[in-house]
């Protein structure tokens, strides 16, 4: 079993295919206010760079601290929250969570955003805005015999503000049915066992390969042997040979074998639930570990690097006056 979700970043990065389509910006009465028209534009084009293959650039500039595409879209000190996904306090990881996160096309499946569709809209002032975007997710490879099939669908909806450049510096936003989403994203069902075991596996070979040198998180342990962790999963080496081979457990070296019994041992956790010490977390980090390894390869690893930790449930939806600056933030002035 493969995972497109999982896969795509221990994959070369295939920029060749190209899919022509982009954010749907709704038809704007002549009567509404300006500022109205600029906001609806504004977050349109933000979401327009997420459509396959536009958000690869934005993703191969993300380190270099300056991304013209975007100059006029975001404030520089952009800082925001994805409900249940993190908070995001600076440009740079604002970015990375924006654009990073879009599914790139790979086998089996080569599925990607193909169109992002505003779908709801209110703005009743100059620096404030409400939106619902709806992601198409299809095969957008054009030597798919499927090419163009509608997989499966995203919504995200919330509040944004606006600098007086008409820039969007706060943001607060909620993605509904993340587990859901996965599930049809990669065919699979995240809350099987044998799919857990087969995901820690992947996210453990992949951190081998994309987290290396200084930024490794799981170095060889003497202590950490194949046999230690099947006793870890429960498994009997002669009860459990075919699950055993299934998993291809053998295929893991000894970073390897240390990352998934450290893992397993926090457990799975779910993607509804993301600011967790879970390794459904250290999946979505280890997505932008792939742009960024030395910004989230410590997420991926043992401590979870401040991001992938048990925060509790004051902290995950609330502390707006420390994240906005305000604990009215998305209201309209007066």
């Amino acid at each position: 079993m493969r995972f497109q979700y999982l896969s795509h970043y221990i994959s070369s990065l295939s920029v060749g295919i190209s899919f022509v389509s982009s954010a749907a910006i709704p038809p704007v009465r002549r009567d509404f206010p300006d500022y109205y028209i600029r906001n609806l534009n504004t977050i349109s084009q933000i979401y327009d760079f997420t459509v396959y293959p536009k958000q690869l650039p934005i993703i191969a500039q993300v380190v270099s601290g300056s991304i013209p595409e975007l100059a006029a879209l975001f404030n520089p000190n952009v800082a925001g929250r994805i409900q249940d996904v993190g908070s995001f306090t600076n440009f740079r990881t604002s970015i990375e969570y924006f654009y990073g996160l879009a599914p790139t096309p790979y086998a089996p499946s080569y599925l990607g955003f193909s169109s992002a569709e505003v779908t709801q809209f209110s703005s009743s002032c100059d620096s404030v805005a409400s939106s619902t975007v709806v992601f198409t997710i299809s095969v957008v490879d054009p030597s798919q015999p499927n090419y163009g099939t509608v997989v499966t669908y995203l919504k995200q909806t919330g509040f944004w503000h606006f600098d007086d450049q008409g820039r969007v510096d706060y943001y607060d936003l909620l993605i509904p049915g993340v587990q859901d989403f996965c599930s049809i994203l990669n065919g699979a069902d995240f809350n099987q066992k044998t799919v857990q075991l087969l995901a820690t596996k992947q996210i453990c070979q992949a951190a081998q390969q994309v987290c290396t040198g200084p930024n490794t998180q799981y170095p060889p342990n003497a202590g950490v042997t194949l046999a230690k962790l099947l006793s870890v999963l429960g498994l009997n080496p002669l009860l459990d040979t075919g699950l055993i081979s299934q998993l291809g457990l053998g295929q893991l070296d000894a970073g390897g074998l240390n990352c998934f019994v450290q893992l397993w041992n926090k457990g799975f956790g779910t993607f509804d639930k993301l600011w967790d010490d879970t390794v459904t977390c250290r999946i979505v980090h280890l997505v932008l570990a792939k742009a960024d390894p030395v910004e989230h390869c410590v997420h991926v690893g043992p401590t979870g690097g401040g991001k992938c930790v048990s925060y509790p449930y004051n902290q995950r939806l609330f502390g707006d006056e420390a994240l906005f600056g305000s604990t009215n933030r998305f209201q309209c002035p007066g």
